[in-house]
């Protein structure tokens, strides 16, 4: 029954148009003007395309021109079934409502390709022998877009209308206006789904933005991106924490201004460019110390797989890298300790043996012999080998450090009486600077006075006529212990430290010597063995104290200790 609803089309011309006067339209071309009018006010209103529909409907259907009966409908074209859905209806019967809910577009309203509208006119339904209903007319109009079919406005006419020329513009024209609807509410339509799914994109975007940058913010280390040219374009907050201590700007700063240009070189434009860089930087904090950062480069680039800068993460080793450093120097203190105590062992009863013998043979050899001052100096040098092995004992297995709380200045004071005449016989001045009220240590006192003797007679080893040894004393205060605490990592936050400073105007140390000072057999001197500071280092270590070689650019050498104070 639908394909007969919509059957017999009659085909016209778009472009064709009667030249009718002003006298010929009259009331009728008014009324007509004023629909189309009507027509195109409600399609610019902010309503549903609906509402707007059944408005143009009305306005249509209250057309007094004798022929259109108060009854009409609207389709619109699915463009996702290809069927045409009923959308608005006025005044049909209920039995010809059945005719057109969801009508398949069997009959086309536009021959394919040509362009051209076509309106039908339906005059047999009285064929269709419903109950005692009036045979009806239909006007069948298609709304076109260009080619595409939006929809159909059906219409309903008394039986045995004709169409004039003019009647089909007006028609036409009427599609043409709802045409115009159609579009603006789907175009509308469409972009609000646009603006929708860009507010989605910038809405996912940012919260990807967001994301990323939480957990940027929340790295460990510290984080840099660089333009192509080597220019800060923005540094998480950890790294903006381990660069202030080097410079006061970081983003807009270029990196030859925070690392140094040789290190920015090597960064920015690395031989092999598509590798990953990591290299160890060194660098001087504002207030003179030294921290080694650890780099690791990366290119940046962009979506089209260009390359427009690096990305670089750095992390503050200096604490790790000490440790380490303590960590090997233990192994290798341990493993030497173990071998000087079993060669000291096997050594020490031969040589024992050997000053018996020599001794033994002295004393029956005659005053004028010339073989007497041979085994004088045989003696001798089995004593100096005795004393060496006597060195290795101390090292290697240090007595146990008897602990009480002593005063610090008391262990110095009866140190100095054993080094007296050699700082009187080389001129050689001790200067001495202590905190008032200095608290006591807990330490073995005989054994740190042997650490302290031993220091000051390195000092004077290292002075000319004239020269100076400082110490110094101080309780470690609360602005300087982070700081300590980070250059120092084998201090104990939760401890309180009494700081002792030996310094002296002597020839100083390189930074490599200062970094094996403390290794068994390692000295710098002709006639040394090389075992005192080893020793030095072994004893602090068993009374929970540390030694630390300070080098300072003008050349001078300190040794800072840190004793803990007997609470």
């Amino acid at each position: 029954m639908a394909k007969n609803h919509l059957a017999a089309m009659e085909v016209f011309n778009p472009g064709m148009c009667e030249h009718i006067g002003k006298d010929e339209l009259g009331s009728e071309a008014y009324e007509n003007q004023r629909l189309i009018n009507a027509i195109l006010h409600t399609s610019l209103e902010p309503i549903s395309l609906e509402k707007k529909l059944k408005r143009a409907l009305n306005h249509i259907l209250s057309l007094r021109n004798g022929k259109l009966l108060s009854a009409g409908e609207i389709f619109l074209l699915n463009y996702d079934t290809g069927i045409l859905e009923l959308t608005v209806r006025q005044g049909l019967n209920e039995d010809l409502r059945v005719l057109s809910g969801r009508t398949p577009i069997g009959s086309q309203t536009c021959e394919p390709g040509s362009g051209r509208q076509s309106i039908v006119h339906t005059i047999d339904l009285h064929e269709l022998q419903f109950h005692d209903l009036i045979p009806q007319g239909h006007y069948r109009i298609p709304i076109l877009s260009g080619t595409n079919l939006l929809g159909i406005i059906s219409l309903s006419t008394g039986q045995g209308n004709k169409t004039t020329s003019l009647e089909e513009e007006f028609l036409k024209t009427i599609a043409n206006s709802l045409a115009l609807a159609i579009e603006r509410d789907r175009m509308e339509k469409e972009h609000t789904a646009l603006i929708a799914d860009l507010q989605t994109i910038i809405t996912d975007l940012k919260n990807e933005k967001k994301f990323t940058e939480s957990i940027i913010q929340s790295l460990d280390s510290g984080l840099l991106v660089l333009d192509y040219d080597g220019k800060v374009i923005t540094c998480n907050s950890k790294g903006k924490r381990i660069l202030d201590q080097f410079v006061l700007t970081v983003e807009g700063e270029n990196l030859s201004s925070i690392f140094g240009k040789k290190v920015a070189q090597s960064i920015i434009k690395p031989k092999q460019a598509d590798s990953l860089k990591e290299l160890e930087v060194s660098l001087k904090t504002k207030n003179g110390t030294e921290r080694i950062l650890g780099i690791k480069a990366v290119s940046r680039e962009d979506v089209a797989g260009k390359k427009v800068g690096r990305i670089l993460s750095f992390i503050d080793i200096t604490e790790m890298k000490y440790f380490r450093q303590e960590m090997e120097k233990m192994n290798r203190l341990s493993t030497v300790a173990e071998i000087a105590a079993a060669v000291a062992h096997e050594v020490r009863n031969p040589l024992a043996g050997i000053k018996t013998m020599s001794q033994s043979i002295e004393e029956n050899i005659a005053d004028d012999d010339d073989n007497k001052e041979y085994i004088r100096r045989i003696i001798k040098q089995v004593d100096r080998l005795n004393q060496l092995l006597s060195e290795f004992f101390t090292y290697a297995k240090p007595r146990e450090p008897k602990k009480i709380s002593v005063s610090l200045v008391d262990i110095i004071n009866d140190t100095k009486p054993l080094i007296h005449s050699k700082l009187d016989k080389k001129n050689i001045a001790l200067h001495e600077h202590y905190e008032k009220d200095l608290p006591h240590i807990f330490v073995d006192q005989n054994q740190i006075q042997q650490v302290f003797l031993n220091l000051m007679l390195n000092s004077l080893d290292a002075l000319n006529h004239k020269g100076t040894i400082e110490i110094r004393a101080n309780r470690l205060q609360q602005e300087e212990r982070k700081n300590s605490l980070k250059v120092f990592p084998a201090l104990r936050a939760e401890c309180e430290y009494v700081v002792v400073i030996f310094r002296d105007n002597g020839i100083g140390m390189t930074p490599a010597v200062a970094a094996k000072v403390f290794e068994p057999f390692f000295t710098t001197k002709h006639n040394g063995s090389g075992l005192g500071l080893s020793i030095v280092y072994r004893i602090l270590k068993e009374n929970n104290a540390a030694i630390y070689v300070d080098c300072t650019e003008n050349g001078v050498t300190a040794f800072k200790m840190f004793f803990e104070a007997d609470a």
